[in-house]
């Protein structure tokens, strides 16, 4: 009896995600960062990985997007995961600060997280976020064709608080992972009262798809391909397509290509509780006529709470 609730409560709740998940128009303008080292900050876009990997872990990553451009891009985040094993679920924060010149999004979002088991093998975690964005915007500053435009004197300089929710599915085993997210649902205006710009002046929905698997090569080594895709109204598809090597469960390697948009490389080492990551990845577009490159820097620290808990060796 109890087993047969336990596959109801599961294909119930399943069926709910997909619902909310997929309920979305076909058609993909980008405003959520973009990561090369996605494999370790899934929380900030999946609020199901939180507490999935067994230990409390603290991350930080900075992120400089085509470096010696003026005004370009840089991202600083910050997670919190805690796991709460005798209650399978999972909690904590992401902080997020992206400056892009003359507009800027902060951001702070709580993630929770409750998994049940699909197999011997296998987990599903289920997840919910909620917080909010704060926008800061000072357009009038910049140098304009039309100095007189009248749509950037009367709205570009703005501050907004825009609350907002999302939600995630995480499936894993020992050897695998796959996701499905949608960090915000709501598509929160900047200004209540312009309609004629609205598809350009609000928030768009990101959906994110994820995944890995770990093909072993030696007793020390281990190859893992990956995959992360973005999708966004008014923006092409965006995947990225990462390759990577471990070993001795300590040092990775990987190279990554994002589509039509950069090539890049990245190295991390494990030591101890803390693991550290350096990429480096170079747009093929026009745009690399003006800049050297982009480059991110993560640093991760991993609580160990109880002997039981150990450190996956996935990568993630």
């Amino acid at each position: 009896m109890r087993k047969s609730t336990h596959i109801s409560n599961l294909v119930l709740t399943t069926a709910l995600w997909l619902v909310v998940l997929l309920g979305f128009k076909q058609g993909f303008a980008q405003q959520d960062p973009v990561y090369t080292q996605y494999m370790n900050n899934l929380m900030s876009v999946n609020p199901a990985y939180t507490g999935v990997r067994g230990v409390g872990s603290m991350s930080g990553v900075f992120r400089k997007q085509w470096n010696q451009l003026n005004g370009a891009p840089s991202t600083s985040s910050v997670t919190l995961s805690m796991p709460l094993d005798s209650l399978h679920v999972g909690g904590g924060f992401d902080f997020l600060y992206d400056d892009f010149g003359h507009f800027s999004t902060t951001a702070l979002f709580l993630d929770y997280s409750y998994r049940i088991q699909t197999s011997q093998t296998t987990q599903l975690s289920f997840g919910l976020k909620a917080g909010f964005n704060y926008l800061q915007s000072s357009l009038t500053e910049l140098d304009r064709y039309h100095a007189d435009d009248a749509y950037i004197i009367e709205y570009g300089d703005y501050s907004r608080f825009l609350p907002n929710f999302g939600v995630g599915l995480f499936w894993y085993g020992e050897n695998f992972y796959a996701g499905l997210a949608v960090p915000r649902l709501l598509q929160n205006k900047y200004h209540r009262d312009v309609t004629s710009v609205e598809a350009a002046s609000r928030e768009e929905r990101h959906y994110f798809i994820h995944g890995a698997y770990i093909l072993p090569l030696s007793p020390t080594a281990v190859f893992k391909p990956g995959l992360t895709t973005i999708m966004v109204a008014g923006a092409p598809v965006t995947a990225d397509f990462d390759f990577s090597f471990l070993f001795m469960d300590r040092f990775w390697v990987g190279a990554m290509y994002r589509i039509s948009d950069s090539v890049g490389a990245y190295t991390q080492v494990q030591i101890g509780n803390i693991k550290v990551g350096f990429s480096y990845d170079y747009t093929h577009t026009p745009l690399g006529e003006f800049t050297n490159g982009t480059f991110e820097v993560m640093l991760r620290y991993d609580f160990k709470t109880k002997d039981t808990q150990v450190f996956p060796h996935l990568g993630f």
